[in-house]
């Protein structure tokens, strides 16, 4: 039996010389957001803005309503998006600035031992990843990635990208991230049933992008950490004394193995892979309040882990009750409160203020310090978002989406390649993921109407995972991996973009494969 995700359009309506015009006027839209982002170096905002106005003035929407559609679009995505990156930012920063880090990557190494780092390190880097966006959880865990590659003497690489593996997983395929909350709105997905699917999805995808991947790639690319990124490290706190005693632990281990294995160290030496010792910076025992920092500790495993899972697990149980029907009356209109995605975010810092904060010693000012610099880094992608619903709705004012629409009737794609299609096409032009996803969900929105919960779910996390695909030179964060790790842009093409290129076809597989069966 076909499934409905597999289903385009109902009938075909003649093509007329307008739609050609419509489609062409895709190419060229994106083609100006490309040049102003990359060769006029225009930000995004500005260059998605000027994309959307053009879309709107040539397709003959008319001037009037180029204004109107953008910043319609703009304030839509922001209300429902906007406020949900802002509340996954600071439960992002309360658990940084507590040491629930360092305290996830103490246990996972001292459980997973020196040869399972990398399996260590990518679930580190997914459950980090599971309450903040890409480049807030790549910048937090790059001073770990190069402390773990100093102190156990591995390859920079061997750590490195399985935590780039673990974070782009979850933030292309797992709720609340942007993209994938805008896909589900956009298609009418139901946000538990996506999260469910979306986490199914993401495990095979970790793994193969992150240690089997890691495991063919890293011999065969130089790498070496510029001294500038050792020096902007070491200057932060030390890791804990778990940290560290963890760390000496799997470090001792891979130089025992090490002495009888003088090919090994050479073959470290001649990649350049490995991170040099160098002496920790001195320590400021003093708070900025004069409050010493012993009176301060690390939350407990346990407590970090259960802080960040709540808002999935409160999204999961609304969707169990969705589905399975199980609560009625007062139990009913409480569980699809917790469990909207606003409200589970919210009722998560609620509890991180305790478990990240006063309950690790921190006082209210600190607490309140730290709340107040969650904000700046999430700005300039709340921008690009907002702009990127502003594009959106240019494309679906203009008549672009039905044009598309009428092209796939023809090709008689299935639904779950077009969406996932769309989003790729959309990704390597301009770079980002997020917009990306965001455009590709404005066209792909009028043929997902009338889908069941399940086959909406599986269009989102379609549009997710192309969105992933063959991030390269346009990419901000392609630049921030070069850069830390020491990368030519050869060996980052032959790292970043082949790990997200395999990242989104393994994921499309799955996809594909859950389609048979839902």
């Amino acid at each position: 039996m076909a499934s409905q995700s597999a289903k385009t359009a109902p009938a075909a309506v003649a093509w007329t010389g307008h739609d050609t015009w419509l489609l062409a006027l895709v190419g060229i839209s994106i083609a100006v957001v490309v040049l102003l982002i990359s060769w006029a170096k225009l930000h995004a905002f500005l260059a998605l803005m000027v994309g959307a106005l053009t879309v709107s003035v040539l397709s003959g929407a008319g001037v009037e309503r180029a204004a109107d559609s953008f910043t319609t679009g703009l304030g839509n995505i922001m209300g429902k998006v906007g406020i949900l990156i802002v509340l996954g930012a600071v439960l992002g920063r309360l658990m940084a600035d507590s040491g629930g880090i360092d305290q996830i990557v103490a246990t996972l190494t001292r459980v997973a031992g020196p040869k399972r780092l990398p399996w260590a390190v990518t679930a580190i880097a997914c459950i980090v990843g599971l309450p903040m966006f890409f480049e807030v959880g790549f910048v937090m865990l790059v001073p770990l990635v190069l402390q773990i590659a100093r102190r156990a003497d591995y390859p920079v690489l061997r750590v490195g990208i399985p935590a780039m593996a673990g974070l782009a997983t979850v933030h292309a395929l797992v709720p609340p991230h942007p993209g994938v909350l805008v896909a589900v709105n956009a298609v009418h997905a139901d946000i538990g049933l996506t999260l469910v699917y979306g986490l199914i999805v993401a495990i095979p995808c970790a793994i193969v992008v992150g240690p089997l991947f890691t495991a063919y790639v890293w011999p065969r690319v130089s790498a070496r950490v510029p001294d500038s990124a050792l020096a902007a490290f070491t200057t932060a706190a030390p890791p804990s004394a778990a940290v560290t005693a963890a760390l000496d632990h799997a470090r001792s281990h891979v130089r025992a193995g090490a002495r009888g294995s003088a090919s090994a160290s050479a073959s470290a030496a001649s990649t350049g892979v490995a991170v040099t010792d160098r002496p920790e910076a001195p320590t400021d025992a003093a708070h900025e309040e004069g409050e010493p920092r012993s009176r301060r500790h690390t939350p407990r495993f346990s407590v970090t882990v259960g802080t960040i899972l709540l808002p999935i697990a409160l999204m999961m149980l609304k969707a169990s009750c969705d589905t399975f029907h199980w609560a009625h009356g007062a139990v009913l209109t409480t569980v699809e409160f917790l469990g909207t995605p606003m409200i589970s975010l919210l009722a998560a810092i609620l509890v991180a203020l305790f478990t990240f904060g006063w309950a690790v010693g921190s006082s209210r000012r600190e607490v309140q310090e730290t709340l107040s610099r969650s904000f700046p880094p999430v700005a300039g992608v709340l921008v690009i978002v907002g702009a990127g619903g502003g594009y959106s709705a240019a494309l679906q004012d203009s008549g672009i989406n039905a044009a598309i629409g009428q092209a796939a009737q023809h090709l008689h794609l299935p639904l779950l390649l077009l969406a996932w299609l769309v989003a790729a096409l959309m990704r390597t032009a301009t770079g980002s993921g997020t917009v990306a996803t965001v455009a590709a969900a404005g066209i792909v929105s009028p043929l997902a109407q009338g889908l069941d919960s399940p086959h909406a779910a599986l269009v989102a996390l379609a549009l997710g995972s192309g969105a992933a695909f063959l991030g390269h030179v346009n990419d901000a964060s392609f630049w921030m991996f070069k850069e830390y790790f020491g990368l030519s842009v050869g060996g980052t093409l032959r790292t970043w973009t082949v790990s997200h290129t395999l990242l989104s076809l393994t994921s499309l597989g799955v996809i594909l494969l859950l389609d048979t069966v839902v």
